[in-house]
């Protein structure tokens, strides 16, 4: 099937339970692309990502309308297959979440799990996401040692080589060096930068000038609704709309 965006979103209106979080949401993501979702907290921003690869759906009081279209495919038709979904959207979190077994370990789970089984393949695997995460010349001597004594950025960007080992074609993130030091959050973003050469990347970001860094394109959310979407650098430059203006100006957030 043809499609013209790796991943459209169509009037995406979501609620938990009474409460109308997302309202009538419509935008785009490109192949090769770094989208930065920004806006003041609950405006809806963890809600929409989590759309991207139905996590919301493990809250019982979640539902949702519109159409979410992954390479032209609705993930949420009845036939979706959630479970192959989330190897399609690879999904790194806030704070470092590592197993507590090895660094070997951590990135050979998913496989693993999806049936690879040859010893050889899981550590070429294993060493080629790490590389990816720019993270094997740090740890190819203690791919045994526990992941989770790793150093928080470590940590982060082994997450980050978890997630690319089951060859997502989507990676989502979710303020991903909010819980990082400086020096931890600046290796994630030239990583993001690099990542984009090979996955669609939409991240979650309260931080306007790490969006303007890092994103090819920005949407703005505030109250659950879509007030802006563009480049990134004609929202830094001109925003269309006052709101969009008073966010990035730190008058609003």
């Amino acid at each position: 099937m043809s499609y013209d965006y790796k991943i459209e979103v169509r009037d995406l209106s979501t609620w938990f339970g009474k409460k109308k979080i997302l309202k009538e949401i419509s935008c785009y993501f490109e192949d090769n692309s770094v989208t930065a979702v920004m806006g003041p907290s609950g405006c809806g921003k963890s809600t929409l990502l989590r759309s991207l690869n139905r996590l919301n759906d493990t809250i019982g009081s979640f539902r949702m309308s519109g159409e979410v279209l992954l390479e032209g495919e609705n993930i949420y038709a009845p036939d979706s297959d959630v479970y192959d979904l989330r190897r399609r959207v690879g999904m790194v979190f806030q704070r470092p979440n590592p197993f507590p077994m090895s660094v070997r370990d951590n990135i050979t789970y998913g496989p693993k799990l999806h049936g690879m089984k040859d010893i050889d393949e899981l550590d070429n695997l294993a060493e080629q996401s790490l590389k990816k995460a720019a993270l094997w010349d740090e740890v190819k001597d203690s791919l045994e040692d526990p992941a989770p004594n790793l150093s928080g950025g470590q940590q982060q960007r082994l997450c980050i080589a978890r997630a690319l080992a089951v060859d997502p074609p989507v990676l989502l993130m979710d303020e991903p060096v909010s819980s990082l030091d400086p020096i931890s959050a600046g290796k994630i973003e030239e990583l993001i930068t690099e990542l984009k050469k090979e996955y669609t990347i939409i991240m979650v970001t309260h931080n306007v000038q790490q969006a303007f860094r890092v994103s090819d394109q920005a949407a703005f959310l505030y109250l659950g609704e879509l007030v802006e979407f563009d480049k990134t650098k004609r929202i830094a430059e001109a925003p269309s709309d006052d709101r969009t203006e008073a966010f990035i100006t730190g008058r609003i957030g």
